[in-house]
């Protein structure tokens, strides 16, 4: 939601309060007041965009291996709660269209992060990400595609250019201007950590909308707010965005 001219959104869905990437995260992030979430999606083996952040179940999950060589009802079977908390112990891996549908019902907003995890498979997993979002009619209105990956937001733009479209920036912020006449920008999405005010300026006066990601702590919020971020990506939406409304 809006505190103040910033938006808070939900990070993995809620992952300080609940599994990471799961349906109960994002559940959790609309009833802590969230409108949007950003989370992950990538292919399994049989080309199904899934909801997972890293390259392998190990961390996220009761199994191992690689998400892009196990079949989606490999993936079904694993549990992707109780590493959290054993509460959690019947969350699974959601499809994209498990979750567009989760979104729908609970009210959110999507930055969809396409995780590359092989790059030379970039140009398929942006055309079966964007198929399966046009397959369940999603209002594009509240979406936003985003990535690490140059090549796959380059992607983006030639297949569903009426899109939104954000870089992921994690280390240094290359020449907007030169990037922009390439990839066609709607946002920068900075770690929180590499940005001042001279750069938060140079970025929104170059007409880019400024989210940063993932910040916790409730006591920066305004100090962002004043340099014109956006939206905040946080863990732990409910704690910003009670803190932000006393």
């Amino acid at each position: 939601m809006y505190v103040g001219e910033v938006m808070i959104a939900g990070h993995r869905g809620a992952r300080a309060v609940a599994p990471e990437n799961t349906l109960i995260s994002m559940k959790a992030a609309a009833n802590a007041g969230a409108t949007w979430i950003e989370t992950d999606t990538q292919l399994c083996e049989d080309l199904i965009p899934v909801i997972i952040h890293d390259k392998s179940v190990r961390r996220c999950t009761n199994g191992s291996g690689s998400v892009r060589h196990k079949p989606l009802s490999e993936l079904k079977q694993l549990d992707a709660g109780s590493w959290f908390a054993a509460e959690f112990a019947d969350a699974t891996i959601p499809t994209l269209t498990e979750l567009l549908q989760a979104c729908d019902d609970y009210g959110l907003n999507i930055n969809l992060e396409i995780k590359v995890h092989y790059e030379e498979e970039v140009e398929l997993q942006v055309r079966k990400t964007i198929e399966t979002i046009k397959d369940y009619g999603f209002d594009t209105d509240r979406l936003i595609l985003s990535s690490f990956s140059y090549n796959a937001v380059k992607h983006c733009l030639k297949l569903w250019p009426e899109v939104r479209r954000g870089l992921i920036i994690e280390d240094w912020v290359p020449d907007i201007a030169r990037l922009d006449a390439k990839l066609n920008l709607y946002s920068i999405h900075l770690d929180h950590h590499l940005l001042n005010e001279k750069l938060a300026k140079e970025i929104t006066d170059a007409g880019k909308v400024l989210q940063i990601w993932t910040m916790n702590d409730p006591q920066q919020v305004d100090k962002f707010t004043r340099w014109g971020v956006s939206t905040i990506i946080s863990d732990n939406p409910g704690l910003l965005i009670s803190a932000a409304k006393q």
